[in-house]
């Protein structure tokens, strides 16, 4: 259900909800429904996150595309991303995340970013944690931008020019193309569509 709120609204509504879902049951059919939808298929590089707090993980798509090159962010005064092996030893980062160690990647050589969001606009924009280092570092960038999130986490924002502009969106147990219309619908197959 989609209902009109402020960015801080939405973020502390959109965190609530998470505190009461299976995440492990979730994102075992978020990173399913990835592999399923095929849209990996043609990247050999590919930016993830470390999963905080209650986001939901897709690690697990290391195992799935061995042949294949993940990135993991760092943060400092910006957002930043190494390549990142399973098994690679990860460090502790700011606001409890965990960064691996490496040489920093330029960004379009990066052909895919799944980006975590706290929740997602009616017109395909990204709301973080409020910081907006997504914001800044994917700003101009011309690949796919992959948005994850809790089903529930589909909203009415009002949000600004700058925030994140998502491709497409998976929210556990479907995904849909973004478009710039109001009116998203589940059908009968679990889909997001218009």
């Amino acid at each position: 259900m989609w209902s009109s709120l402020q960015k801080k609204e939405a973020r502390a509504y959109a965190l609530s909800l998470r505190k009461n879902k299976d995440k492990h049951l979730l994102e075992n059919y978020l990173v399913e429904e990835i592999i399923k939808s095929d849209v990996l298929a043609k990247y050999n590089h590919i930016g993830i996150y470390y999963p905080i707090g209650d986001e939901m993980s897709v690690l697990r798509l290391l195992s799935y595309y061995p042949g294949k090159s993940f990135y993991l962010p760092i943060t400092k005064d910006n957002l930043s991303f190494i390549e990142y092996k399973l098994n690679d030893e990860l460090y502790d980062g700011p606001f409890h995340t965990k960064e691996p160690k490496g040489h920093i990647i330029d960004r379009d050589l990066i052909e895919c970013f799944i980006i975590p969001c706290v929740a997602i606009s009616k017109d395909n924009k990204r709301l973080g944690y409020g910081k907006g280092y997504y914001d800044k570092y994917l700003a101009g960038y011309k690949g796919l931008k992959i948005g994850v999130s809790y089903k529930e986490a589909l909203l009415d924002i009002e949000m600004e020019s700058f925030d994140l502009s998502l491709d497409l969106v998976f929210v556990g147990w479907s995904y849909g193309k973004c478009s710039s219309s109001y009116g998203w619908k589940r059908n009968k197959n679990g889909i997001w569509k218009k």
